[in-house]
């Protein structure tokens, strides 16, 4: 297989439109539900995470309040069927991990339905 060099892309920080494409889950370290957003203007994909914690409180159960389904306690969803495909507005912010290597971020509470 054949690789080819490619600049790296950056998301500037401030509003974005995209579409989500996917909800992905995660075990390690810790149970999160990750929200894949692909960008429009910049054609890249970047993740909302939430802990997989469902309450109307939880920053997973705000989200899925935002589009549109109703808590009510003992009922279950499935956050794929209600997200997938939608097309959203979000902020980013450009943050720094520890090493010093930046990356951006989804602004928690910033994903809105369009």
């Amino acid at each position: 297989m054949e690789l080819e060099w490619q600049e790296a892309k950056r998301i500037p920080d401030g509003k974005h439109t995209g579409r989500i494409v996917r909800v992905d889950y995660r075990e390690e370290p810790y149970e999160y539900t990750d929200i894949v957003v692909r960008i429009d203007d910049i054609d890249i994909e970047i993740r909302y995470g939430c802990p997989t914690f469902l309450t109307e409180k939880s920053k997973l159960g705000r989200l899925l309040t935002v589009f549109g389904d109703k808590f009510e306690v003992g009922k279950k969803v499935d956050p794929n069927k209600i997200l997938a495909g939608r097309k959203v507005e979000f902020m980013t912010l450009t943050k720094r991990n520890k090493d010093g290597k930046e990356y951006a971020e989804i602004v928690e509470d910033s994903i809105k339905p369009m």
